[in-house]
């Protein structure tokens, strides 16, 4: 069983394509396949809560599932998803988290990077960079380390990104059911 990039984790890596920032990142809008390989090592924090009711052998059987994921080596993980002018505006409010914090380092029409600092329940910090050389490519990288400690969690990625069409097609259901939630709670406000 490989072990899974948490929740909280995987909000943030997917708010990255389109980092926020004073300059977008000069992309093509519309369908794109990303494909990210990551290595976890460590154990992932979790709450102290979870912890105290688990026996010592769940435990124990967790951490070697993790653990035996994690020496399988990496983990690749190749999704499509539709980018949106508004993603590229507001990238991290899709994100399910809300404690964390992103700071801009780099902002030009080709490269970005973004400091991350989380706080709560998952606490961490970490750098993800984006590049796009052209509107059709992207590549990333990013380095996260989750918990404090002796059970910290490293995730090391690699990110790869090609633009497939203007159209997205099924993805773009969520994306516009997200956006009409957005304009009636606007309308609330």
């Amino acid at each position: 069983m490989k072990a899974r990039i948490p929740v909280a984790v995987a909000a943030v890596l997917a708010a990255s394509m389109s980092a926020h920032a004073a300059e977008q990142l000069n992309v093509k809008l519309g369908l794109w396949e990303t494909t990210w390989v990551t290595q976890t090592q460590g154990m992932p924090p979790l709450p102290k809560e979870l912890l105290d009711r688990m026996s010592p052998e769940q435990r124990k059987k967790m951490e070697d599932e993790i653990r035996a994921g994690q020496a399988q080596g990496p983990d690749t993980n190749t999704d499509r998803e539709c980018i949106t002018q508004r993603d590229l505006e507001r990238p991290f409010e899709t994100s399910s988290t809300k404690e964390c914090k992103h700071t801009k380092v780099v902002a030009t029409r080709t490269s970005q990077e973004i400091q991350i600092v989380c706080t709560g329940g998952m606490p961490g910090s970490g750098t993800m960079k984006v590049s796009a050389p052209n509107p059709q490519t992207m590549t990333g990288s990013m380095e996260l380390k989750l918990g404090a400690g002796a059970q910290a969690m490293t995730i090391k990625g690699q990110l790869k990104a090609r633009w497939l069409s203007s159209e997205c097609g099924d993805e773009a259901d969520s994306s516009d059911e997200d956006t009409e939630e957005d304009v009636d709670s606007d309308d609330d406000a």
